[in-house]
């Protein structure tokens, strides 16, 4: 037990990465992989994955995931360069002067704003943008590492739990459903929106808990690694207001771009100006076009690619503003991108696991057997084919590519049921497994064990746990 324990005590989260790797591969050897047409399901046998796939699945993790693996880069050098600007250490400084003495609010504060931004836009990686800021406020506000996991990274895992308008997940989720049967992102909005207050309200109590314990200790004012940390600025005649004004402007496109204004709300105004812009045309020559672009899309409709735009703008206009010679300028950002080369490894080895479940889909096996036991639809049968699909699946859009067919056909009437199941049992996986991205992503950059945040986290998932099955039981029998 002891050894077991020491292998762990450096380089954890790699090691438990390539457990879990290994566990998936050797799953494909005796679980056989197969799907569902309709709600019959066909066997394809074992589909065993040897040398050459797994060197194989790091090419195509890379692929599948490259604007993730990209924006994560790109937010390296980011703040590689303006983490060394006058007006952005003031700024980190002034803000935890504000709140010197009133620490748990600022914790709720940006608990809040980060749950409520995940659970809105349709890309939860964006919202990383503003973690690394709250992250360095944390860290002078003399809390702990992990304080300033909970307040961003945790409840960008909140806002998963209780998504409502937003995640990438829940967006492709519903597509591949709709495959098969309309869905709408409404569909039992009232319920999931409840869960997300619940969720938050507890994940707070013990948030809250922990910062008063933090705070009463005797070293509560020894500072954490951060990687973009910000030393203390001598001068008083440091404008921060640019910087403050760059926040605003990547918040402002960050809701622009990452709301579905169109599908969510039914609000066209940014489609009928995209449409209209993209078309003005000065003679034969539609110059707006030729700027923004063939592959411009509409507010609402952005991809990861387009706001590394708008953070390189900003960039470039702080280095003039807060005159950043060039010199400094590729040293900041090569340091900066150097800073998340772990956290990017550790994704591109949790995205292996999805290429080789691409490949050999065991998890559909093991959701026919669960799913057999019962006649008609069960909410534990069907938590439990969730819970294992999503330690397994990475992505949440894939559960509803390959389940999504036995969920419209066999569920029926409670359909509506297993489409909330599916979903919080998604967020509940996501917060505490291993295999969850932004889990081992937070937990990387923060350098905090993960035998360290499963020790913390435990009790609140065992609580939602079982309030959500709770909640499933009286849907399904009241």
């Amino acid at each position: 037990m002891k050894k077991i324990k020491n292998m762990f005590e450096k380089h954890d989260l790699v090691k438990i990465v390539l457990i879990a790797i290994l566990l998936t591969i050797v799953l494909t050897w005796v679980i056989p992989y197969g799907y569902f047409s309709g709600s019959e399901f066909s066997d394809y046998g074992l589909s065993r994955q040897g040398l050459a796939d797994i060197l194989l699945s790091g090419v195509y993790s890379a692929n599948f995931f490259l604007q993730q693996l990209l924006f994560i880069a790109f937010l390296g050098i980011f703040y590689g360069v303006i983490s060394k600007t006058s007006g952005y250490k003031a700024l980190v400084n002034n803000i935890a002067k504000k709140f010197k003495g009133k620490e748990k609010a600022f914790v709720l504060i940006a608990s809040l704003f980060i749950t409520l931004l995940t659970t809105f836009l349709s890309q939860s990686f964006v919202v990383l943008i503003f973690v690394p800021i709250i992250i360095s406020i944390v860290n002078k506000l003399g809390l702990d590492k992990i304080t300033a996991f909970l307040c961003t990274f945790g409840s960008m895992l909140i806002g998963i739990i209780g998504a409502t308008y937003g995640t990438e997940g829940l967006a492709y989720f519903i597509s591949y459903l709709n495959y098969y049967q309309e869905v709408k992102i409404t569909l039992e909005l009232g319920v999931r929106f409840g869960i997300l207050a619940f969720a938050f309200f507890v994940f707070n109590f013990f948030t809250i808990r922990h910062v008063k314990k933090v705070l009463m200790a005797k070293k509560k004012e020894e500072k954490f690694d951060d990687l973009f940390a910000v030393e203390e600025v001598s001068s008083k005649k440091v404008k921060t207001w640019p910087m403050i004004l760059f926040y605003i402007v990547i918040l402002v496109f960050v809701v622009l771009g990452y709301v579905k204004w169109n599908d969510n709300f039914g609000i066209t105004v940014f489609d009928n100006f995209h449409k209209w812009l993209t078309e003005l045309a000065i003679g034969d020559y539609t110059i707006f076009k030729y700027i923004i672009g063939n592959n411009a899309a509409a507010f609402g409709g952005w991809d990861l690619y387009v706001i590394n735009i708008v953070l390189a703008i900003i960039m470039l206009i702080s280095i003039v503003i807060y005159k950043i010679k060039f010199d400094d300028l590729i040293d900041n950002a090569s340091e900066g991108l150097k800073k998340m080369l772990k956290p990017m490894a550790i994704l591109l080895l949790l995205y292996m696991i999805f290429v080789i479940i691409y490949w050999a889909p065991f998890t559909v096996t093991i959701s026919n057997w669960l799913l057999k036991f019962s006649e008609g639809f069960n909410p534990f049968l069907t938590s439990i084919s969730a819970f294992i699909s999503s330690l397994f699946h990475i992505d949440f859009g894939y559960t509803g590519y390959v389940l999504g067919d036995v969920m419209v056909n066999k569920f029926g009437e409670s359909f509506n049921i297993a489409f909330v199941i599916y979903v919080v049992i998604n967020g509940l996986v996501q917060i505490i497994a291993p295999t969850s991205a932004l889990v081992m992503l937070g937990l990387s950059y923060l350098e905090i064990p993960y035998k360290k945040w499963f020790k913390h986290i435990w009790k609140f998932f065992v609580i939602m746990l079982i309030f959500a099955i709770a909640i499933f039981a009286l849907l399904t029998y009241l």
